[in-house]
């Protein structure tokens, strides 16, 4: 019962700022209102995110951030696309469709407190900040030499597992990721080397970078391996 309130205030709000929008727009814009129609978009996206701010009382309900954000993220750009006639704009900005899906899962992996969801927020973020980086620069040869993004992504989720589940064996699985993640930066790092570009920075940067990650996991396997020993008075 609780549930279709909700939602009937949700839609009343959205209805009423449909509204408002519209009479306001035609007010101001007079003939050029129509070009404030992403507006509808950027509600619904609102619509749909609002009530995963309720996850912390019903968890369910966390779920609403994977679709919620990248609709509004969508109905964004598009108001902007209208307002200033620059459609274009998509050749640059559509990677902020993958981060937005990202930032969805990790939201939902918080209000929702299922701690396996940073998985995906991390794999899905990631590979959108390498590609957001390549569609503004460019460089769309960056994939050859920062591919050991992929298992650092995967190492990420796991960590972030592990520590939300006190987990050693799943530590251990993030270390191994770090490992082969660190192998691959180390042997990309001299190819970088020959490369004229920002990339010659990039490559040592994640080296760096998953060096301090397999640091910081070895202080959390720290802590988590007591929980999963059993006692010799258990055994």
């Amino acid at each position: 019962m609780k549930t279709e309130r909700l939602f009937m205030l949700i839609a009343g709000v959205t209805l009423v700022a449909v509204g408002a929008i519209s009479l306001l727009g035609n007010i101001f814009f007079s003939t050029q209102a129509w070009r404030i129609w992403p507006i509808v978009i950027v509600l619904a996206g609102l619509g749909l995110t609002a009530p995963g701010f309720f996850g912390l009382s019903r968890r369910g309900l966390g779920s609403f951030f994977i679709p919620g954000i990248p609709v509004l993220t969508t109905g964004g750009i598009l108001l902007y696309a209208s307002l200033t006639k620059n459609w274009g704009i998509w050749a640059e900005a559509w990677p902020l469709e993958i981060l937005a899906l990202a930032v969805g899962f990790a939201l939902s992996a918080i209000f929702m407190r299922v701690a396996a969801l940073a998985i995906p927020a991390f794999i899905i973020g990631l590979n959108g900040l390498l590609l957001g980086f390549c569609a503004l620069t460019g460089l769309w040869q960056a994939w050859a030499i920062l591919w050991p993004i992929e298992p650092l992504s995967v190492g990420l989720g796991l960590l972030v597992l592990s520590i939300a589940n006190k987990s050693a064996g799943v530590k251990l699985a993030a270390t191994i990721l770090f490992s082969i993640a660190g192998v691959g930066f180390f042997i990309t790092a001299f190819i970088s080397v020959f490369n004229h570009t920002i990339l010659r920075f990039a490559v040592p940067s994640m080296l760096f970078v998953t060096g301090l990650l397999l640091v910081g996991s070895f202080f959390v396997g720290k802590q988590a391996l007591p929980m999963e020993q059993s006692t010799p008075t258990e055994q």
